[in-house]
């Protein structure tokens, strides 16, 4: 049967190719200079069919059906205001698209939220956007660094926290699913998210989407979605360079010293990318080494990343990832007093390390059977590896092998309703998970799911989307139920630039391998396992308004959204019943998180740019009436930029309220664990870019990461990085 359904899928490719093809081409350019400009996506709205413009921002979409006659061309790049176009493909003559500069503004096109290439005034949710050039500006070298500049978004020492989702688990599980160009990178015994594994450097931009997307994402986006999009080679070859080097301050407090010269931080990152005729390929490598702001803190990692794809002809694209990490870094938990909080606890064994590797290998084979019908059938490996330095025989001793095998074959249909566009999305997925773990046991986990999607669009009426997917896990000596999540959107244009959205869905996560099964000793803790855990379930509730207007000639934006989660069976590490040190993941909490977003962005006099955006939560445990563990109620983030003709000065503020409630229990194990305050930390750098003045590919940074060296805590007993001075050099040939 496998072999006849293959072979009839070969005949549709084959006669498919027969019909007859046309190619449209065309030209970008700025609007204010003619300049061309390299680099731009073209994309034809529900369809694959695209293009990325060469260095003379010319563009060729190859192989469209001849019957294809008209369509709307998505035309964006960062620092532009994206266009939409209605076009005739059979009038190729001359087409010339131009661009408006548009300041502040990142990418408005978004891939994440209905999985299909969109501009984000059609999205039903909330959409946040990290483009290249904050990552760069900012010296980011690791993911969970970005992201703490994200609005509603907070980092709990490696947990990510949407709008108050999540608190802190001992870095097991997850509550948002991370992805990279599509890809879920959550590990699979752990279920959480390796930061260290990702690469950086060749990042286009970072989706996150806010609120339950288990309805197209499944288990693990109770909280959100995270998605690295990747860079897109271009028929010039481009070699890119960075490198970092910075040191940490000395501590003020005298007790806190313990060092005789500065922690260094430093970084390399080289990468070539190149687009021939059908096949386009990017490699990067990139190497770290930390010494660290606290003493027996240090790491080293290296990545390297390679992203290959292949035209067969128009209609068939295979798309392949290769990724490779390795960290080695020291291993302890608390500090051993705020006296001495750059200390770890004084038994700490500093011969003890912990080494990890991660490889994923993932690939994408898209068909385009029509201008109507496209599908995609993607495989891919997910291994991570991880194990301390102890000898077996040690209670301390961890180790943990995880292999998940993921497919996923996605089918696409455009149907004409009423003269209108009517989008249907639908597939099928398994992850299958296999855990070779002394730490875990050897184990597997499987979940499968059917999904489906329609979005009905009337222009300038509204978009509605209508969804679901059901998932079922299936795991030896687990037993599991059939679980559904639905989603409901609705986007509404009110005038030009203007929208209303508002979105209602459900959210589930089951647990992960080590919150069954976990069984270490770790600092004075002992986890037991529990195979009795039901998963989490979430209902995410939105409405919002984005507008994008000229204020006095200035460019403005203001976004505005309410929200509402309810969330039930929350797996928290809970201290069992007269025991202080042992701990055992348990379904214990019920949770209300009510609250609202303001995100402000303006461009004043043509001299700064200024942006803000506020989110107030409250985090409700609904059994106790007492505020979430390890929430915060108020995030605040700020930033400024003032170009002074080639030198650029940027600034950034950030806020947290103070976390109020914590477990009580860590107090008898963890000195000081009530040391906390509000986080207020202010972010500076200089940008100096040569090329300006010498035609020469380079860049130089000064960054200053919390320049006011303020001492504050992440994670109970952690004191959160203190001052660091950079200096960064990067460019491109």
């Amino acid at each position: 049967m496998r072999k006849f359904f293959t072979i009839i899928f070969i005949l549709i490719i084959c006669i498919n190719n027969l019909f007859s093809k046309i190619d449209f081409s065309g030209q970008i350019v700025d609007l204010s200079d003619n300049s061309p400009l390299p680099g731009t996506s073209i994309r034809i709205e529900n369809t694959q069919f695209g293009a990325i413009a060469n260095s003379k921002g010319f563009f060729i979409i190859k192989n469209l059906p001849d019957k294809l006659y008209s369509g709307t061309l998505i035309i964006s790049l960062i620092g532009y205001e994206a266009m939409k176009i209605k076009v005739d493909f059979h009038k190729n003559i001359n087409n010339i698209f131009k661009l408006k500069v548009q300041a502040l503004q990142v990418s408005d096109i978004v891939v994440t939220a209905n999985k299909k290439v969109q501009s984000i005034q059609e999205v039903p949710i909330s959409v946040a956007l990290i483009d290249k050039k904050l990552l760069l500006d900012r010296g980011i070298n690791r993911i969970d660094e970005a992201l703490k500049y994200v609005a509603g978004l907070e980092l709990n020492q490696g947990n990510v926290s949407i709008r108050g989702s999540s608190g802190f688990s001992f870095g097991v599980g997850s509550r948002a699913t991370l992805l990279i160009d599509g890809f879920p990178m959550n590990s699979g015994d752990n279920g959480d998210i390796k930061f260290d594994a990702l690469p950086i450097f060749n990042i286009d931009r970072i989706e996150v989407v806010k609120g339950a997307g288990s309805a197209l994402w499944g288990t693990g986006a109770i909280g959100g979605v995270i998605n690295l999009i990747f860079e897109e080679p271009n028929e010039k070859a481009n070699i890119k360079y960075r490198a970092i080097s910075g040191f940490y301050t000395e501590p003020r407090y005298e007790q806190w010293k313990f060092t005789q010269s500065p922690s260094f931080n430093s970084g390399l990152n080289l990468s070539y990318s190149k687009k021939f005729d059908k096949l386009s390929f990017l490699v990067s490598g990139s190497l770290y080494n930390d010494e660290g702001y606290r003493d027996y803190d240090d790491s080293k990692r290296y990545n390297a990343f390679t992203k290959l794809s292949y035209e067969f002809s128009g209609d068939n694209k295979l798309k392949v990832l290769f990724n490779l990490a390795n960290e080695d870094h020291s291993d302890w938990v608390y500090w051993n007093s705020l006296d001495s909080a750059t200390r770890p606890p004084t038994n700490t064994n500093r011969n003890n390390r912990i080494e990890s590797n991660k490889l994923a290998l993932f690939s994408e084979y898209s068909h385009i059977f029509d201008d109507k019908n496209f599908a995609l059938v993607k495989f891919g490996i997910n291994q991570t590896q991880f194990n301390n330095s102890y000898d077996i025989s040690n209670p301390e001793y961890r180790q943990s092998k995880a292999s998940s095998y993921y497919y996923d074959l996605q089918g696409v249909s455009n149907f004409t309703l009423y003269d209108n566009n009517l989008n249907f999305t639908y597939g099928f997925t398994q992850t299958y998970s296999d855990v070779n773990s002394f730490t875990y046991g050897n184990r597997y986990q499987s979940i499968l799911a059917l999904y489906t999607q329609f979005e009905y669009n009337i222009p300038n009426l509204f978009t509605l989307t209508i969804g679901g997917r059901a998932d079922k896990e299936i795991t030896k000596n687990i037993e599991s139920e059939l679980v559904f999540s639905p989603k409901m959107g609705l986007n509404i244009p009110i005038y030009e630039k203007m929208n209303l959205r508002a979105s209602l869905g459900k959210g589930f996560r089951v647990s992960s391998v080590a919150e069954r099964y976990s069984a270490i000793f770790l600092q004075g803790f002992e986890v037991l396992p529990n195979l009795d855990l039901k998963p989490e379930i979430s209902w995410s509730y939105e409405i919002g308004s984005n507008y994008q207007f000229d204020l006095l000639d200035n460019p403005t934006e203001i976004d505005i959204s309410i929200f509402n989660n309810e969330l039930e069976n929350l797996i928290e590490p809970t201290f069992t019943n007269n025991a202080v040190s042992k701990i055992q993941f348990k379904n214990v909490v019920s949770a209300r998180i009510r609250g609202a977003e303001l995100s402000f962005r303006t461009f004043l006099f043509k001299l700064f740019g200024l942006e803000t955006s506020l989110t107030i939560m409250g985090p409700r445990d609904l059994l106790t009436e007492q505020i979430l563990n390890y929430r915060s109620e108020y995030l605040w983030y700020n930033r400024l930029i003032i170009p002074l003709n080639n030198i650029e000065f940027q600034l950034d503020y950030r806020y947290k309220s103070k976390v109020q409630n914590i477990d009580t229990q860590l107090g008898l194990l963890v000195k000081d664990s009530d040391a906390r305050v509000a986080m207020n930390v202010v972010d500076a750098r200089l940008i100096f870019d040569i090329k300006k003045i010498l035609d020469f590919p380079i860049k130089l940074t000064l960054n200053a990461n919390n320049i006011f060296d303020y001492y504050y805590t992440e994670m109970v007993g952690n004191i959160a990085p203190t001052r660091l001075i950079s200096l960064q050099i990067d460019g491109e040939f």
